[in-house]
């Protein structure tokens, strides 16, 4: 995203915002991690100081800088970390795996969070064939929902029967009325394309329910109808990035095999030109690794 100008066009920091790797230095007044510690960064540094971070949301923090923008990131052989961005890998889990963990599985975890499932709800993701969605659909299923998968590409279709207990292909952004002749209206749905498929999440949702949208940049406007809002009572949410805690409870997820990383490829680090191309060609389901 910030590579094609999709984000910003700050020039200067190297990129690169999910990270893991051992512990090779260490400043003065370090409390909790070691030389040789296994570890996985969230993807922002944050004050520690304010309501937001002292209440536990610290992606919320204003002064909060994101590795691979603000700050020097993960596309290198060394980098920079706060102590209070990270989490001890457990021993099960890969560097491979833990890399992805704060951003491709962390993001649609925090979204669940905020939206608050509950076992025996249904959650709809959209977009479900990404990085994001592939580990979300894993996670509401390891939560205890029944989980529907939205993806634009029939050929998608096999993989995401894997982890979805029903699978929708959207044309055109459009899956609502497949959804309620099906009669899988969710409780919840995860919008990973909200400026394709806002208008469908809405309309496929239960009155009462909740729609966050995650994981979508694209500088586009997408129209709502306030009156569909207001009459069936829906839940409207942003969702962000996941806390420091919540990346230590993705690895846990992982440790004890409740999710799976989804890794299509893993490439050299002087490769990572044929891993952007890789993700643009829309040919990946889950995430692409680099090691340096």
């Amino acid at each position: 995203m910030r590579r094609s100008g999709k984000v910003d066009r700050v020039l200067g920091p190297v990129i690169g915002h999910e990270i893991a790797g051992t512990v090779a230095g260490t400043g003065p007044g370090l409390s909790e991690f070691r030389l040789g510690d296994r570890v996985a960064s969230t993807q922002r540094t944050s004050c520690h100081t304010c309501r937001h971070c002292l209440g536990g949301r610290e992606v919320l923090c204003t002064q909060g800088v994101l590795y691979g923008e603000g700050l020097d990131g993960g596309y290198a052989e060394y980098c920079v970390i706060d102590e209070l961005s990270l989490a001890h890998i457990p021993d099960e889990v890969s560097f491979d795996a833990a890399a992805i963990a704060a951003c491709a599985i962390g993001t649609g975890y925090h979204a669940l969070m905020l939206a608050g499932v509950k076992p025996g709800q249904r959650v709809l993701v959209t977009g479900a064939s990404g990085g994001i969605g592939i580990h979300a659909l894993q996670l509401a299923r390891s939560m205890g929902a029944e989980v529907v998968g939205v993806t634009s590409s029939a050929r998608k279709v096999d993989k995401l029967r894997l982890y979805a207990d029903e699978v929708v292909v959207a044309e055109g952004g459009v899956f609502d009325k497949e959804v309620r002749q099906r009669n899988l209206q969710p409780d919840i749905v995860l919008d990973m394309t909200a400026y394709a498929t806002l208008d469908s999440s809405l309309r496929s949702v239960r009155r009462g329910g909740s729609v966050a949208v995650v994981g979508n940049l694209e500088n586009k406007t997408v129209a709502i109808l306030p009156g569909a809002l207001i009459q069936r009572e829906i839940r409207l949410v942003g969702s962000k990035a996941c806390s420091r805690a919540e990346l230590e409870d993705c690895l846990q997820f992982l440790q004890r095999n409740l999710v799976r990383a989804e890794i299509q490829e893993i490439l050299p680090l002087q490769s990572a030109p044929v891993a952007h191309e890789l993700l643009e060609s829309g040919a990946v389901q889950g995430r692409v690794v680099l090691r340096p």
